[in-house]
């Protein structure tokens, strides 16, 4: 009797091991995911942040060139690239003042998959000395496109 105690005793603490490694390993994979997870959406901020970063510059920037030359549905297109991001702005004429621009944030080789896209609509007004205002359609704020 006593010599099936003793294997029973084995088999018990053989068992009490693979069910403890199993628990680490589900532990080491969950925080794994959690860091992939968070590293992901800190990554898709940070593609929101160089959208509207490059929107506003567009909007606001000295210097304003709006495409009067390419009519009414052209589009132009100007791209602003850095070592982490590649932000295309686009801007869309839909009639003599208002426009529609977007700017396309695609993360480079540190940031692969990250991608966001910002548009707006914007009313230009010209003025006697050259100069352009643009600003905001109140009733049409930012979109997120994706």
């Amino acid at each position: 009797m006593s010599r099936a105690r003793h294997g029973f005793v084995l088999v018990a603490a053989l068992l009490a091991m693979v069910l403890i490694a199993a628990l680490a390993a589900g532990v080491l994979f969950a925080t794994a995911e959690a860091t992939r997870a968070g590293t992901a959406g800190a990554t898709r901020e940070r593609a929101l942040i160089a959208s509207e970063s490059a929107l506003v510059t567009a909007i606001t920037g000295a210097g304003i060139q709006l495409p009067s030359p390419i009519g009414v549905d052209g589009t132009s297109s100007y791209r602003i690239d850095s070592d982490e991001w590649q932000v295309v702005v686009y801007t869309t004429r839909l009639d003599s003042t208002i426009y529609w621009i977007v700017a396309d944030a695609k993360g480079l080789s540190s940031a692969i998959g990250a991608r966001r896209r910002i548009g707006v609509f914007v009313r230009a007004a010209h003025h006697d000395d050259d100069s352009i205002t643009i600003d905001p359609v109140s009733e049409l704020a930012w979109e997120e496109l994706f």
